[in-house]
Order: C-alpha cells, then sequence, then structure tokens
C-alpha cells in the first residue's frame, strides 16, 4: 500500500509543478492553520536577527559622528574604506554563503553566523587603529553575507509565493525599526561612561546583546517543513503538497553547475538587480549617512543621532499601512508609486536650503524605500522558478544592489560637506533607472504570461525533478507582476 500511495503522489505532483493547488474547503481550514503556526514559529526568529544585523551593520554611521573619525584619525579614504570595504567583502561572499547554506541545515547555518559577527561588532570597540577597525569590518561584511540573501531564500522553504511577500515584508520590517530605535538607543549609549569614547560604548553593548541572539538561535529555528515538529500529519502532507507544486522542496533540491549557470546567464536576473539597486542606495543613506546628512543640515552631532531614527519611523508606519496588500499588489507599479515619491524627497533634501523641508524630504524618501525594499527580494525569489536557482538569483540580486553600499560612502566623505551634491545626483540617476527598468520587466513578465496562457504544453511524460529544472522557463509557470 505505502508504494502505491508513493506513485499516485508523484504522478500528482508532476501534474502540479507550477500550477496553483485548488484545495478543498477543509484543506484551505488545514493551510490557514499551518501558515499560522509557521508564521508564529519563523518570522519572530528571523525578525529579531535582521534587527541584529541591521543595527550591527549600520551603527558606524553615528559612530563616525560620535568620537570615532577623532579617534582613530580617519583620514577621508579611510572614512569611506570603513563602510566600503565592509560592503566589497558582504558582496563576495554572498553566493558563496548562499550555496553553503544549501548544503547546511540551516539552523546550523545561521547560528554560526550570527555569533561571528557579533563577536566582531563586539571587537570594534577596542580596535585601536583604522587598520585594524577596518579589519573587523571586513570580519562583520563576511558573516552578515550569509544572512539576507540566506533569509530570502530561506523563507520560500515555507511559504508559496502567493504567500511570500506579506511575509517577506514583516521580515524587512526589522531595517526601519531598527534604524527607528537605533538612533536613540546610540544616543543613550553615548551618554553612558563606559568607555572614554562615546562610539565605544554603541559596538560593546549592541555586540554583547547580538552574541546572545546567535545562542537564542540554535534552540528556536527550524529547517524545513518535512522535518519539524510541531505540524500535525496532515498539516505536513499539506506543506509538502504545496511547495512541491509551488518550486519544490528545499532539502531535495541541489545546486548543481547547470543550475549554477542558469542563473547568471538569466538576463532578467540582472534587471531586477538595477531595479533594486535604486531603492537600495537609499538604505545605504539612511543607514551608513544619515546621520552626517543631518548634520550637514546644522544640527548638532547629539540631535543627528536621535533624529536618525524618524524617517525609518514614517517606513514603519507606511509599511505597516501597506502590508495588507503585499500579497495582491502588482510589483511593478508598486514601483511607479514609490520611485517617484522617493525622488521628490531626494530633491528636497538635495536642493532646498530650509533646513525643516529637508529633513522632511528625507523622512520621504526614507518611508517609501522602506516600503519598495521587500518587492524587489520578493520579486526575485518568486520568479525564480526553483529552490536551486533562488539560492543563486537572490545573491546576484543583492550582490549587484549592494554595489551601492561601496561607492555611495566616497561620496559623503567630509570632503563633500555640506552640500553632498555628487551623492544626491547618482541617487536619483540610480532611482530613475530603477523605475525605467520596473516598468521594462512588469511590460516583459506580462507578455510571456500571456502567451503561456495561449499556448499550452503537455510536459507530464517528464519527472518531478526534470520539470523543476526548467526553472520559471517551465510552460506552467507563471511570472509574479
Amino acid at each position: 500500500m505505502p508504494k502505491v500511495e508513493d506513485t499516485k503522489d508523484s504522478k500528482e505532483a508532476v501534474l502540479n509543478v507550477n500550477k496553483d493547488l485548488v484545495l478543498t474547503p477543509e484543506e484551505e481550514e488545514i493551510r490557514k492553520r499551518y501558515v499560522r503556526k509557521i508564521d508564529v514559529r519563523l518570522l519572530p526568529v528571523v525578525v529579531m536577527l535582521y534587527f541584529a544585523s541591521s543595527l550591527d551593520r549600520g551603527n558606524v554611521g553615528v559612530a563616525m559622528i560620535n568620537g570615532l573619525i577623532e579617534r582613530l584619525k580617519l583620514s577621508n579614504a579611510d572614512q569611506g574604506n570603513v563602510v566600503s570595504i565592509f560592503t566589497i567583502f558582504y558582496l563576495v561572499f554572498e553566493a558563496p554563503a548562499n550555496m553553503i547554506l544549501k548544503r547546511w541545515k540551516p539552523r546550523y547555518w545561521f547560528t554560526l553566523i550570527v555569533t561571528c559577527w557579533s563577536l566582531s561588532t563586539f571587537y570594534l570597540a577596542y580596535a585601536p587603529s583604522a587598520g585594524l577597525f577596518i579589519l573587523g569590518r571586513i570580519l562583520i561584511g563576511i558573516f552578515e553575507a550569509g544572512f539576507t540573501p540566506g533569509i530570502v531564500a530561506y523563507l520560500p522553504y515555507w511559504y508559496t509565493k502567493r504567500e511570500l511577500a506579506s511575509r517577506m515584508s514583516i521580515f524587512f520590517l526589522a531595517l526601519p525599526i531598527s534604524g527607528m530605535v537605533g538612533g536613540p538607543i546610540a544616543g543613550a549609549l553615548v551618554q553612558t561612561s563606559l568607555f572614554k569614547y562615546k562610539y565605544q560604548s554603541i559596538f560593546f553593548v549592541e555586540g554583547l546583546i547580538t552574541i546572545g541572539m546567535g545562542l537564542v538561535t540554535f534552540f528556536t529555528m527550524h529547517d524545513y517543513p518535512e522535518t519539524c515538529k510541531f505540524f500535525t500529519q496532515e498539516e505536513r502532507d499539506l506543506v509538502i503538497k504545496r511547495i512541491t507544486a509551488d518550486q519544490g522542496l528545499a532539502s531535495k533540491a541541489n545546486i548543481s553547475r547547470k543550475q549554477t549557470w542558469a542563473a547568471f546567464a538569466d538576463w532578467k536576473i540582472y534587471v531586477l538587480s538595477i531595479v533594486g539597486f535604486g531603492p537600495n542606495n537609499g538604505l545605504i543613506l539612511l543607514g551608513y549617512v544619515g546621520p552626517t546628512i543631518i548634520r550637514s543640515m546644522g544640527y548638532s552631532s547629539t540631535t543627528a543621532t536621535y533624529f536618525a531614527g524618524i524617517p525609518y519611523a514614517c517606513g514603519v508606519v507606511l509599511m505597516l499601512a501597506v502590508m495588507p496588500f503585499y500579497n495582491r499588489m502588482q510589483f511593478w507599479k508598486a514601483y511607479t508609486i514609490a520611485i517617484p515619491l522617493n525622488l521628490i524627497g531626494c530633491i528636497l533634501t538635495a536642493f532646498v536650503t530650509k533646513a525643516e523641508v529637508r529633513f522632511f524630504g528625507m523622512c520621504l524618501s526614507g518611508a517609501t524605500t522602506c516600503v519598495i525594499v521587500p518587492v524587489g527580494m520578493t520579486w526575485v525569489a518568486s520568479n525564480a522558478g526553483s529552490v536551486s536557482k533562488r539560492m543563486i538569483s537572490t545573491a546576484i540580486y543583492t550582490t549587484i544592489a549592494g554595489i551601492a553600499g561601496f561607492v555611495t560612502p566616497y561620496m559623503f566623505v567630509r570632503k563633500y560637506a555640506p552640500k553632498f551634491y555628487i551623492g544626491y545626483i547618482f541617487n536619483i540617476v540610480m532611482l530613475v533607472l530603477s523605475l525605467i527598468s520596473a516598468i521594462v520587466l512588469g511590460f516583459y513578465f506580462d507578455k510571456q504570461n500571456k502567451y503561456r496562457d495561449k499556448t499550452p504544453v503537455d510536459l507530464s511524460h517528464l519527472s518531478l525533478e526534470e520539470q523543476q529544472a526548467m526553472n520559471d522557463h517551465h510552460p506552467d509557470f507563471r511570472y509574479r507582476l
């Protein structure tokens, strides 16, 4: 009997590859029940870790205006290197890190990298020279490289692409929250007398907290839906059935040379990366150089430290307002709304002289940046077509979009203060390119979907593995618009 059932299930899986399964009312109730279980057990963990990641990666911006430059005698080049060299190593190690994630159990992998980057952050409080401080930042870049693209690849282990967008938005909600509270936390820490130099308290305390979070990860993170303990058997059967039909089970996928090449040779990944570059550059402006920009408006270092969280607070409010619509929205249309608003904010920040108007522009840019970043990540993850290609595609996307973290900081060193025109103009140009690229992809995906609707192809003679290996070229695959 088990063999007959396996054969039946295998045939059903082959027939349902890349198709939205029609659920009975009973199955729909089971689906809602198991999705709630996943939400409660997975999302708090990944949000907590992303919160820590954002703090540990971005706190250098606050450190810059609270004694770091003076103590370590950072030159203009050093000020750029503190951020940019971190970014180089972050970018270089993203793709290899996702390959390792596929070979390791997620719980082991994420525990390792979180613990290692938190120890590196802790070390920054004691780094005695510019060179050793930059070395610490390099280590953070290497270990954090596996986190964001890893989680973007990990969430689809559990959710279908129709369920993914809202969960991705919850994950990325940790970013503006960390920016919102990070400023006040850093502001409070620099007022303490733990160390001679104010900035040291930031790295010491935040690094210590993240070390604890890394240890908690080992006991709270789950690997795969087919191995976790919190499902009933009927819930497990249904989640496996739906994920297999969607893009395949992660535990059974392998990253072959063919799949790796399929990702690197796909032009759509690079266009999607341009789509994500502009908003990601906005994150760099908020996180790494936000306090510097605010101080250039005439505010003191202390005020700039506290004010740096306000644009993020605007992002939190807007994300919460938009969250119910993430799963239903057409992604390319979201860019046609968010990016023009972002451009208005950037222009106000760059070219208006009145400080209050400039800060309003920064808040507008911050809100629209935060709300659109999860869309790009979800667009890539949803349109890969298989687990293997998604692992590489998300790493390519985050690598290219992350180049902003290498080039932009050099445009906001003291040499260009207080106008920073070169940095603002670069941001405007990249936002325009992101908008154009999103519109082009939206029309292309729509055209492809309509063509496949009109020209169905029977591939039932192919095995499940052969069909999944076709990725997004499978005739039944439909792109998220």
